[in-house]
């Protein structure tokens, strides 16, 4: 008799490989456009195919941009919103599965957002070979174009037939993208140097009034770029390590000084002590005030 020790040929753990597509879709937002969604009873995976946006999700703001995917699991409130410049063109797929589903793990470990191995042609050819399922006109599209489809393309289960053929083309692009993200090649050398210089760099300015375009410029390198760079050598954006940098240094100042609200605010790199304060707050859940009441009692 043959054996497996694989989780996905493993009988006795069958329920962590079984996955049930709910619905997916396609939809390329306006400036500024908002998506606020509810806890839902299954996951949501999207791909960005053009563009960018934010993402907020358990009290954080991630930046997603074209080439990447981002998770939402099952049970999690947010929001997300495209960016006013360049606003994102993405895909999803709502599907059912086990908090323990492998597939999950393998794919974004703790990370909510994954860079993406597949391009974005690729990706788009498969999502829109799920919905011609139930759209015939769409068998032969390689890409989607809003004028040819107008408004948001949405796909969900109407019979069982349509829910076999649906799950069955889900299955093989979560396939694909578990066998083409082992082909994301480690870093080089010298792209491990440009993630660590961005560090070094943020860790000696931030308490100046810089952004993530400022520190990419002073590295002659796109911001996307070096995001994507830095996510993969320190499993976070540069700009959620700017932001940790500030705020543990806030704390120290808080709990350790008398300065003001407004200096401590200048002091870690925000011109706008509101803007500071409400940072702050969306880190720790109270604000730089109760912080600081709490650390001198």
């Amino acid at each position: 008799m043959l054996g497996s020790k694989d989780i996905f040929l493993d009988r006795a753990k069958r329920e962590l490989s079984v996955m049930q597509m709910n619905h997916c879709g396609i939809q390329e937002c306006e400036k500024g456009h908002m998506w606020q969604f509810q806890a839902r009873p299954y996951h949501l995976l999207h791909f960005v195919l053009q563009g960018e946006g934010a993402l907020k999700i358990s009290g954080r703001m991630l930046n997603v941009h074209a080439g990447q995917a981002f998770f939402i699991p099952a049970g999690i409130e947010g929001k997300y919103i495209a960016s006013l410049q360049n606003p994102w063109k993405y895909a999803w797929i709502g599907f059912y599965a086990d908090n323990g589903n492998k597939f999950i793990d393998l794919l974004f470990g703790k990370n909510e957002i994954l860079d993406l191995a597949l391009s974005a042609k690729e990706l788009e050819k498969e999502i829109l070979s799920i919905l011609s399922v139930m759209d015939k006109r769409l068998q032969d599209v390689a890409i989607y174009q809003e004028e040819d489809f107008p408004g948001e393309q949405f796909f969900s289960i109407r019979n069982f037939s349509a829910s076999l053929e649906a799950n069955s083309r889900m299955l093989h692009l979560f396939a694909r993208l578990l066998e083409t993200q082992g082909d994301i090649k480690k870093l080089t050398k010298e792209e491990k140097n440009l993630a660590r210089d961005a560090k070094n760099y943020m860790d000696r300015m931030y308490s100046r009034d810089i952004r993530i375009q400022d520190v990419a410029g002073i590295l002659h390198v796109h911001p996307n770029y070096l995001s994507t760079l830095f996510r993969r050598e320190y499993d976070q954006s540069p700009r959620e390590y700017l932001r940790k940098v500030r705020m543990n240094q806030a704390k120290l100042l808080l709990a350790t000084t008398e300065y003001s609200i407004s200096d401590i605010s200048s002091d870690v790199g925000y011109t706008n002590p509101f803007q500071f304060s409400k940072v702050f707050k969306s880190c720790y859940g109270i604000s730089p005030t109760e912080y600081r009441n709490m650390r001198q009692v």
